[in-house]
């Protein structure tokens, strides 16, 4: 029982945390935590190292707390290499253990967000996107590879949904928004569907292998578009 509590009190620390509420590289504070969801220091404690082990937070130094991650370009060029790999190995137990319930579950995510298309930028569409990629990890029934999979979902709604412009990355147009939309819902969430249905393990695989791949690109191709010409301005 004291396991189970002491989970729970971790998850919402994580929750918490990464609400939206604290910037990218903002110190995040013992009391703070422990006052807002009305449990000991203790927990906290122990939750913010276990959070610092893990990669999500940073030391501030010299014993001094911790900080929320500030992400680098690399950073979370990184993230979508491991979220490659892992979904990819997410996607392959699901094709081969997901029960009609998962697959219910992942089907009404899908209608929802089919009805959300053209409302880029909404709570909802972040809440969905998020929602379909923990299900897929749920439907795995592999603990190991879900809890690694929830751990880089966090962070990535973190930096894309909560703060975007941290990583200065720019606002689609309405046309380009609803194009994404479509492609995410249609031909990766569906179509993974699909392929989880079908029991077709490798089809999965390669299908989640790629949609991270695509996300990845994306994120590069707007890096070097944002980045100065250093041979324009003087630099070498």
């Amino acid at each position: 029982m004291y396991k189970k509590n002491a989970e729970t009190v971790y998850e919402q620390i994580v929750r918490s945390v990464f609400s939206g509420d604290r910037i990218p590289g903002s110190k995040v504070v013992e009391q703070d935590l422990a006052d807002e969801l009305g449990v000991s220091r203790i927990p906290v404690r122990e939750s913010l190292g276990r959070m610092l082990g893990q990669g999500l937070l940073v030391g501030d130094g010299a014993g001094r707390g911790v900080r929320m991650r500030d992400y680098t370009f690399e950073e979370v060029c990184q993230l979508y290499e491991a979220r490659g790999a892992i979904e990819a190995g997410v996607a392959r137990a699901a094709a081969r253990t997901a029960r009609d319930a998962d697959i219910a579950r992942l089907n009404l995510i899908c209608e929802q967000a089919e009805a959300e298309i053209g409302n880029y930028g909404s709570q909802r569409w972040a809440e969905l996107d998020h929602a379909f990629h923990a299900a897929l990890a749920d439907a795995s029934h592999n603990d190991r590879l879900a809890d690694m999979l929830q751990q880089l979902l966090t962070e990535c709604h973190y930096i894309f949904y909560l703060h975007p412009s941290r990583n200065r990355f720019p606002v689609p147009t309405p046309e380009d928004a609803t194009l994404r939309m479509r492609e995410v819902v249609e031909n990766e969430h569906v179509a993974l569907l699909r392929l989880i249905i079908a029991g077709d393990a490798d089809g999965a695989e390669l299908l989640a292998r790629e949609a991270m791949q695509r996300c990845a690109l994306q994120i590069i191709e707007t890096h070097t578009h944002l980045e100065p010409d250093k041979s324009e301005s003087g630099e070498l």
